[in-house]
């Protein structure tokens, strides 16, 4: 199954080329993206692979740029947070949705919180390799690809 990011995004550059480009280039005489032939779809889904992988890494920003007002975020922990013997060794190299529960009176910094009522916090931004903003949800369903009933 093609990444549904990735299939849209060739679409879009496919719908976007003009057809005397793609004529010479030797593709199908069908301009509609999904008109054309598999080995076609896949050229598109090629060029756009490394966009997307690059966009995805540029996505990460540092710790020290992340809001610090409860906004929920994904971020990545460190591999090695905890020794790989250790019990808690499971938070090791995840991404994880979290919140910076603020700094009180005396100046202490509360830390970052799992963004779930789970009870866990209080982790430090040496914990994150990085954070990006939670993308927005889904405007309908049918953005989702329609659910068959």
């Amino acid at each position: 199954m093609t990444d549904p990011r990735i299939e849209a995004a060739a679409r879009a550059m496919f719908d976007r080329s003009k057809a005397e480009v793609l004529a010479a280039k030797g593709f199908t005489s069908s301009y509609d993206y999904g008109e054309i032939s598999e080995k076609d779809k896949e050229y598109w889904r090629d060029m756009i692979r490394p966009i997307i992988a690059a966009a995805d890494a540029a996505a990460w920003r540092p710790m020290s740029d992340a809001p610090r007002d409860r906004t929920e975020i994904l971020a990545k922990t460190r591999p090695d947070v905890y020794p790989e013997t250790h019990n808690r060794s499971g938070w090791n190299n995840r991404s994880v949705v979290i919140r910076h529960e603020g700094i009180v009176n005396d100046d202490f910094d509360m830390g970052w919180s799992v963004a779930a009522p789970v009870g866990y916090g209080g982790m430090p931004d040496k914990w994150f390799v990085g954070w990006q903003p939670l993308p927005a949800p889904p405007a309908s369903i049918d953005a989702l690809g329609g659910v068959d009933g």
